[in-house]
């Protein structure tokens, strides 16, 4: 999907940096309607926190969403949202509901994308694609939480809407076989590759609209609410490998050991089906359930549990509000 000019209604801009000693600053915060940015009011001695909004909470028919992240030298950054974002139903056979995130993390940079989930309505069109560029010395350090919801099951909604579809991309940056200014002489030679993807990972769901309303719900399984967590870099080892032996651990059907302190925990989370996998220098972790507080509650627990020194220490415990 190309950009949007940074003028373009629903454009956004955010710029974290570090200045010396230990001053993180957001020299650059600017955004269009219907995209709403605002920055935490508290003292960023642990890590910037912006909140993406929308206004009415939500995105209507139509709106189209660019956010450029630029994540300097060292500087942390945490993206939040203030509750679900709801994808309202299209209006138009037209019309396509976009959002994309495009962040770029220099050397020793962190990135938290946090949000609370999406929760597509009936009839709704949507289309998420984030972009995500690491640099060249593989030193940035990134989560990403991306989960949605079945819909207004208050109102029946459930998986009742069009299509959804939601892609994160990783890349590293490469150093260009080209040196700085050196001008190809081939004629319309393209541009030298200077990225390499790492990791691309999609969730496409649509409804088969010669088929009942009902027809997507019914391959649901009951399920209302799926969550993928993607964990990188050297500030979140600890994490990564609390994570995988958590997995481990995890008693499986047939072999479940009702005995000792792991009791209360296979019952909290009992209603929830997840797996992890390392891949590419990720992990990856895929979570399902039938109650949406239970899949929050399981999350903050991979969070606070396994990450409590890297995530809540380091970078506060504000971080996890959309798990709270």
């Amino acid at each position: 999907m190309p950009p949007l000019p940074s003028s373009s209604p629903g454009a956004g801009r955010i710029v974290a940096r570090l200045l010396p000693p230990s001053l993180l600053t957001l020299p650059v915060l600017s955004f269009q309607y219907p995209l709403k940015l605002i920055a935490s009011t508290i003292s960023p001695t642990q890590c910037l926190t912006v909140f993406i909004l929308s206004y009415g909470g939500g995105l209507v028919s139509n709106d189209k969403i660019n956010l450029s992240v630029s994540i300097e030298e060292g500087a942390k950054l945490c993206l939040l949202t203030q509750g679900s974002t709801k994808i309202f139903k299209r209006t138009s056979p037209e019309h396509l509901t976009t959002q994309t995130l495009t962040a770029r993390l220099a050397r020793n940079a962190a990135l938290l994308l946090l949000p609370d989930p999406l929760q597509p309505f009936a009839d709704s069109v949507y289309l998420q694609h984030q972009i995500f560029h690491l640099p060249s010395d593989d030193s940035a350090s990134l989560i990403i939480l991306d989960w949605y919801t079945e819909g207004r099951s208050a109102r029946n909604e459930k998986w009742a809407f069009e299509s959804f579809e939601s892609r994160n991309d990783v890349y590293i940056d490469l150093p260009s076989p080209q040196s700085e200014g050196e001008q190809s002489n081939t004629p319309n030679q393209l541009p030298l590759r200077t990225s390499k993807l790492l990791l691309r990972d999609t969730q496409i769901l649509t409804r088969d609209p010669s088929a009942a309303l009902d027809e997507l719900q019914s391959r649901m399984d009951f399920m209302s609410v799926f969550a993928t967590l993607l964990v990188r870099g050297p500030r979140f080892e600890k994490l990564q490998s609390g994570l995988l032996r958590r997995y481990s651990e995890e008693p499986r059907i047939g072999a479940r050991n009702w005995h000792g302190e792991k009791k209360e925990k296979i019952r909290r989370f009992e209603g929830v089906v997840w797996t992890a996998a390392k891949v590419r220098g990720f992990v990856a972790v895929k979570a399902g359930g039938r109650v949406l507080e239970d899949v929050r509650a399981f999350l903050r627990s991979c969070l606070e549990e396994e990450g409590e020194e890297e995530v809540i220490g380091e970078f506060g415990r504000g971080v996890v509000m959309c798990l709270q």
